[in-house]
């Protein structure tokens, strides 16, 4: 199941010792109680809040979620009953009104089992940097579309009170200008760097949430050295989104391992981060770990390690947003069922999902007007599930749309590592329409997918020379990061959905059939 954060932060009293040692314990209790059955998420957080009720504290805690896939479906899908849009596809869409609903559909879905925060969304742009597989939790590469769906997720989360927790990486620019100037000359270059397009949507939802938190998706372990890492992040908080920016909610950072030892780290990290100025931290997973965690903060805080006044001040920004976020009546009590205004999140996703459908190429697709009988090759990637209760093969329900339609469809997966078999080979000489879904999901399997292309259009073209032959209808689908359809592929009939989930797959494969026009712009 999805990861929850639960933070010994809940308000200023809880910046001592001595208050870490009183409710570390019983929230531990509860969280082992509570999550050995899922559907009791909800039971487990007002237990959670009950004890934080009766230990005196002013706020609720906040009980957050980690996005994931790039957008939520985390929670056992007897509790989430949808599997929402990636930001990529809702970018795609192009509907800030629908991402609204969205952040809406979220926020009352997480709130039925009592999570009042989320780690969505994402608003570093869409570029070489990104890793494949972390494409889909981008809103794509465009500025001004990052910046509009990212506050009208926000919106829509907040209508339903639960709270966004911005995820950036400011920290690297920062840690780039820090090697090449000094630190006198900051201020003016970092005045410089916020104007740039991949600043702006930064900028933007801190100017309109200066009280919402924000997650540094750079800390302690992206760089070569701990201590410039923390100079970095410093500088960040300080200069950009203090000064700058005018933020003034508390910052959080993830735990990473900056070595192989699970409990260095968890001595390590979660101190250098606070020493940053980062205001919560998410600790590690595991009893053991965490545990450590809080020992070695509590022994920093005591022994003057961390300074009182580092403490206060973030103790300071954490009761600002509880106070601005989140109430006992709330966290304490269940929540209203879904009101009428809001479509039912299946109905939703549906359309967005066959809004966001991008067609590169004109025309029609190939495959109008193909005889029932013809023998259509599908060729899908490896790729990994999105959830465990997913198929085996994910690309399966892409499969089953396009049978209904060429009963004598042939669905062969590939693998870049053993690239193209004399399996392959076989279907395709025989096929009279091939479809193939291309979805990278690291940078380092670039090259090896170039390499499978090419294996794949030489296939074709062997067989399409063949005296009597007729060519053969080729559609090409970019089942993720559209980069990876930047090149164009003569002869093809290029279509993207953005994420292989099976909302997507199936409104691809209505354009593929011909069955209705792609109407997605890509992001």
């Amino acid at each position: 199941m999805a990861q929850t954060s639960t933070h010994v932060d809940s308000d200023r009293r809880i910046s001592t010792p001595a208050a870490i040692s009183s409710i570390f314990p019983p929230i531990q209790q509860a969280l082992v109680n509570g999550l050995e059955d899922p559907i009791n998420i909800a039971g487990c957080a007002r237990k959670l809040q009950q004890i934080a009720k009766d230990a005196g504290h002013e706020r609720p805690l906040t009980i957050g979620l980690k996005e994931a896939d790039g957008m939520y479906d985390g929670l056992p899908f007897e509790v989430s009953g949808a599997c929402f849009p990636s930001p990529l596809s809702l970018a795609a869409a192009n509907s800030t009104t629908e991402t609204r609903l969205v952040g809406r559909a979220i926020g009352q879905k997480l709130g039925s089992v009592g999570v009042n925060w989320v780690f969505i969304p994402t608003v570093d742009l869409l570029g070489e940097s990104i890793e494949p597989l972390d494409a889909s939790k981008t809103f794509g590469q465009d500025a001004e579309s990052v910046c509009g769906h990212a506050l009208a997720l926000i919106q829509g989360l907040a209508d339903e009170g639960v709270s966004a927790c911005t995820n950036a990486h400011p920290a690297a620019t920062t840690l780039e200008i820090l090697r090449t100037q000094r630190f006198t000359e900051l201020a003016s270059s970092m005045d410089e760097q916020t104007n740039l397009p991949e600043f702006r949507p930064v900028r933007a939802v801190l100017t309109r949430y200066p009280l919402n938190s924000m997650q540094f998706g750079a800390a302690i372990h992206d760089f070569s050295e701990p201590e410039q890492s923390a100079h970095a992040i410093r500088a960040t908080c300080e200069m950009v989104l203090r000064n700058t920016c005018g933020f003034q909610g508390p910052t959080v950072s993830s735990f990473t391992e900056t070595t192989d030892s699970a409990a260095v780290c968890a001595m390590h990290t979660p101190l250098l981060s606070f020493l940053s100025g980062i205001d919560m931290v998410r600790l590690p997973e595991g009893v053991a770990a965490q545990q450590e965690s809080v020992s070695v903060l509590k022994r920093a805080m005591g022994s003057g390690i961390i300074p009182s006044n580092l403490i206060q001040a973030s103790a300071a920004r954490v009761a600002a947003f509880k106070a601005r976020f989140l109430s006992w009546e709330r966290a304490l009590n269940d929540i209203p069922a879904q009101s009428a205004s809001l479509p039912a999140p299946g109905s939703l996703a549906h359309a967005i999902y066959r809004d966001a459908v991008t067609a590169l190429s004109p025309g029609n697709s190939p495959l109008q007007g193909l005889v029932r009988t013809s023998i259509l090759v599908v060729l899908t990637p490896t790729v990994p599930r999105r959830n465990p209760d997913s198929p085996s093969d994910p690309f399966e329900p892409l499969g089953r749309a396009l049978s209904d339609h060429f009963p004598r469809l042939r669905h062969v997966p590939y693998t870049l590592s053993a690239g193209l078999t004399d399996v392959h080979q076989a279907f395709l000489q025989r096929a009279a329409a091939v479809v193939f879904v291309l979805c990278n999901t690291s940078s380092a399997m670039i090259e090896s997918q170039d390499e499978f292309v090419g294996a794949v259009h030489r296939s074709l073209r062997v067989r399409d020379a063949m005296a009597g032959q007729q060519r053969t209808r080729k559609v090409v689908i970019g089942a993720g990061n559209p980069r990876d359809l930047r090149d164009p592929f003569a002869g093809w009939w290029g279509v993207l959905c953005y994420e292989y989930s099976k909302g997507a797959l199936e409104a691809v494969a209505e354009v593929v059939l011909g069955q209705r026009e792609a109407t997605g712009k890509i992001p």
